[in-house]
């Protein structure tokens, strides 16, 4: 009786620890703007869904101005890590996509939120093309910094 007990709590035990590791990724949609904004963002649109196929990723955020498309993409913690192969994966990725654009990736939370900070702009129409051009200049430095 006391080794059935043993083995039924160490099956129950077995169970509870593999079933409270797996983790179900959520399907993640990136806001998107396309024409509907202050400028076209459908290439900055096309870049997160390409870079949410990553693995790594959780989260984009990212707009396009001209020929230069900002992405900040929010990765998993345990990826973190990897920061610097993840940012040339997801530059690559989109490169092969836009080969004629010049694509900027950081890593970096505070560009994550202040990129998301423009899509928002961008989606509500409260911000200007000049003033859009003269932000993303100013997180360009942030991304070089």
């Amino acid at each position: 009786m006391k080794a059935g007990m043993i083995r039924m709590l160490l099956v129950c035990f077995v169970m509870l620890t593999f079933t409270g590791c797996t983790q179900q990724r959520e399907e993640v949609q990136p806001l998107a703007i396309g024409t509907s904004g202050v400028a076209d963002q459908s290439k900055a649109d096309e870049a997160k869904r390409l870079l949410l196929t990553m693995e790594e990723v959780l989260e984009v955020k990212g707009v396009n101005v001209d020929q230069n498309i900002y992405l900040a993409p929010r990765v998993k913690h345990f990826e973190r890590f990897n920061l610097e192969r993840i940012r040339k994966e997801a530059s690559d990725k989109v490169k092969g996509k836009y080969p004629e654009a010049k694509v900027h990736v950081s890593t970096d939370q505070k560009l994550f939120m202040e990129l998301g900070k423009l899509e928002g702009q961008l989606k509500n129409r409260t911000i200007s093309k000049g003033r859009l051009k003269k932000r993303v200049k100013e997180l360009e430095e942030m991304m070089k910094g």
